[in-house]
């Protein structure tokens, strides 16, 4: 009898119990967009995975296009204003002694990355053919990496400011990744005020071409969330956002750089397009723009110029060296040779990588990437 009892009080527990959850899911599923909210929060997620699930948000889907779309800015999500506003109320709320979340960082980062996919050539998707051909990035030669930082050195810093190296960005697959990402960087007052400079320069060039409205705002946006403090500041106002501050101005500085570059690549194209429209006439040995494809998640601009070298390597022999002027009198005289002289690249730039990543930043440098000086050899 006791046994029948106890059955039967079970069975009224299960089914209360699953007419509760019923409800209980139903409210959560009515509430969901009120849910995503915590898509800015960085608390112990795991340690609660068992406690609550959050449904997945626009915040944990991919920052840029997927591997098999084109530059979309549609595909890299950012919050708006009100997103913006939510999310900070929540972080409030869940994380009171916390920095507020997205960060003026995160923020830029996310502006960054739409500004590139709006500025850069879009481009097909590769065939499959030409997809399995598509070098990654992380199969070129490489100089150990640097983590870019307060402790980055003098001379690091005033490379990246100082030089128009050839750089792409890696941004992180997914936008969560960048919520957490607060770097700092402290340049001496002279490197601060060239950084200023360049900025201004490299900004009025840009502002120069017709890009759009659209473009524009974008611009402007950058510009605000990386504007540095005035000069002269006292030290003690300058805290920690003034040198985030300082690493956001690098970042747009090198941003710019790839911009202008590549449209100056692009100039340089059309114009041997339209001399090919012209009587041909060879020519002697020079460099050409060639521009190549690297695949890596998310990578931007994600085809790099590396140069080439075209051309004749006749009499007069205008570049080479000693062995390749007497190797060209020995051809010209009709003496048989088993191996001509070549047009080939003999200096070369390297390519600067700035990896972004939810705990900081990497720079590292592939070497000899891109040709810079011909010769016949």
């Amino acid at each position: 009898m006791l046994f029948h009892a106890r059955f039967w009080l079970m069975l009224l527990l299960i089914v209360a119990t699953g007419s509760y959850g019923a409800s209980v899911g139903h409210t959560e599923q009515d509430n969901s967009p009120k849910v995503t909210q915590l898509s800015g929060w960085n608390g112990d997620e795991q340690e609660n995975a068992d406690m609550v699930r959050v449904p997945q948000s626009a915040s944990e889907q991919p920052i840029g296009p997927s591997a098999h779309s084109t530059h979309s800015t549609e595909d890299v999500p950012c919050s708006d204003d009100e997103q913006l506003a939510q999310s900070r109320a929540m972080d409030d709320f869940l994380n009171p002694l916390d920095e507020k979340l997205p960060s003026r960082t995160y923020l830029f980062l996310c502006e960054l990355q739409k500004f590139l996919s709006d500025v850069l050539p879009q481009k097909e998707g590769p065939t499959s053919q030409e997809g399995a051909n598509i070098v990654s990035l992380d199969a070129l030669h490489s100089l150990p990496p640097l983590s870019l930082g307060v402790s980055s050195t003098e001379s690091l810093l005033s490379g990246l400011v100082n030089s128009s190296t050839p750089t792409v960005f890696v941004f992180p697959e997914r936008q969560q990744g960048l919520q957490t990402h607060r770097v700092e960087v402290t340049l001496d007052s002279p490197l601060l005020s060239v950084l200023r400079m360049r900025l201004d320069e490299a900004m009025a060039q840009v502002k120069q071409q017709e890009v759009g409205q659209k473009v524009t705002d974008r611009l402007q946006k950058l510009s605000e969330l990386s504007a540095l403090s005035p000069e002269g500041e006292d030290e003690e106002a300058v805290a920690k956002e003034h040198k985030r501050a300082q690493y956001r101005s690098v970042l747009l500085l090198k941003a710019l750089q790839v911009v202008l570059s590549t449209w100056e690549v692009e100039r340089a194209q059309r114009a041997v397009r339209a001399d090919e429209d012209g009587p041909s006439v060879p020519s002697q040995c020079r460099l050409q723009s060639l521009s190549v494809s690297l695949r890596k998640f998310f990578l931007e601009p994600s085809k790099v110029n590396i140069n080439n070298c075209e051309g004749e390597c006749g009499f007069p022999l205008t570049s080479g060296n000693n062995h390749a002027i007497l190797l060209n009198s020995h051809i010209q005289s009709g003496q048989p040779v088993n191996r001509s002289l070549c047009c080939v690249p003999v200096e070369f730039d390297d390519l600067c990588v700035i990896e972004l990543e939810s705990e900081g930043t990497n720079i590292s440098f592939k070497t000899n990437v891109v040709a810079t000086k011909c010769e016949c050899r």
